[in-house]
């Protein structure tokens, strides 16, 4: 929802940052409320989804199959702040309606699982 105007007036590429930046945002709020420390972007998915010690659970880690669930969106978590929010955020970049629909997907997956972390 916080992109869904600038997108609808063709700024894709601002639309895609601020997905991005919400998602950043959203597991910065959970990690700082559940351990007072603040960090951000790549390092803060990596604290935030760590296999060892993981204060956001999206796998069981007692499990082969929970382990590879936690690293797994551990590394796109993490993936999408180096690979697609950083270099919006760095430099202005044009890009298409195509490009910015399956960026925006990629982002409503990861806050999707956000919403059902495991207690």
């Amino acid at each position: 929802s916080i992109a869904k105007s600038r997108f609808d007036d063709g700024h894709y590429a601002d639309a895609v940052e601020a997905a991005f930046k919400e998602v950043n945002a959203r597991v910065k709020g959970i990690y700082t409320s559940r351990t007072s420390i603040e960090k951000d972007g790549a390092k803060l998915m990596q604290a935030a989804f760590s296999v060892q010690n993981p204060i956001i659970k999206l796998g069981d880690i007692s499990t082969e199959t929970g382990t590879n669930v936690q690293q797994g969106y551990m590394e796109m978590f993490a993936g999408a702040m180096i690979g697609i929010r950083n270099p919006k955020a760095h430099n202005n970049q044009t890009i298409s309606k195509a490009d910015a629909i399956r960026k925006l997907h990629f982002a409503s997956m990861l806050m999707y699982k956000l919403d059902n972390e495991l207690a």
